[in-house]
């Protein structure tokens, strides 16, 4: 019988698209799974011999008093955070559908995306990390985007620079927190099929895939599967690194 401790990971925006994909990959992998979500996350959409191992609340990503009660909560229920997956982001569009330009977007939309695609991301950070040193073990994983890496055809500055900052925060923490046995890497999707995505409408989709090396767009697992294998014991020399999974439509 093996004595392997089963890891518990905390997965934001995991009501639907890469977040619930990523939860049913690491309870493959035999962790448990906290699903958390601005509503709650349905767990019908996880497969049934797979659920007694996954858990669902309602978290706002952005609410500092709310973060730092469930990181406390779970460490009385589950033992702690082991794997912080922080994929919660935002893209927002105008009335037209389309990401306002570099002439139209105000502050208050960058400040709004910032708050939740980055400041939410750190918080979640700090708040963990205590617990992860402290066991000498920790996965963070954090989602960024072909749009922070590179450029897009569809998102406007408030998320690329958002996206880009995800880059730099996580490179920090892998910097200051590698010696203590905690790994943070990032995975950056391209055009993934999630609801993000078709907001776009199916006319950008089809001339976004036609121009992807493989010609099709992503599906939510095949990124939940890299940051299942961030989240493993086996990932423990991969620091600092960034996972780009988008048909080779940006070749790093």
């Amino acid at each position: 019988m093996s004595n392997k401790p089963i890891r518990v990971a905390l997965v934001t925006g995991a009501a639907q698209g890469i977040g619930m994909a990523t939860a049913i990959e690491l309870l493959k992998d035999g962790r448990k799974v906290l699903l958390t979500d601005m509503r709650l996350p349905d767990l019908q959409g996880v497969p049934e011999e797979l659920r007694s191992q996954a858990f669902s609340f309602e978290l706002n990503v952005t609410d500092r008093n709310a973060c730092s009660k469930f990181v406390e909560f779970a460490q009385k229920e589950f033992g702690g955070v082991d794997i912080l997956v922080n994929n919660a982001g935002l893209s927002l569009k105008n009335s037209s559908g389309q990401s306002n330009g570099i002439l139209e977007v105000s502050l208050d939309e960058v400040q709004t995306t910032l708050n939740v695609n980055v400041l939410a991301m750190l918080q979640l950070c700090q708040l963990v990390l205590p617990g992860m040193k402290e066991k000498g073990w920790g996965r963070i994983v954090n989602v960024s985007s072909l749009a922070g890496r590179g450029k897009s055809l569809v998102a406007g500055p408030a998320y690329m620079l958002t996206k880009s900052a995800v880059l730099g925060l996580s490179r920090s923490i892998a910097s200051e927190m590698a010696q203590f046995g905690i790994t943070t890497n990032c995975v950056a999707p391209g055009r993934i099929l999630t609801q993000m995505a078709l907001q776009a409408g199916d006319e950008v989709n089809r001339s976004y895939a036609a121009q992807i090396p493989v010609k099709r767009i992503g599906e939510a697992y095949e990124v939940g599967a890299a940051i299942a294998y961030l989240s493993s014991d086996s990932a423990g020399f991969t620091n600092g690194a960034v996972i780009d999974v988008n048909g080779g439509f940006l070749m790093a």
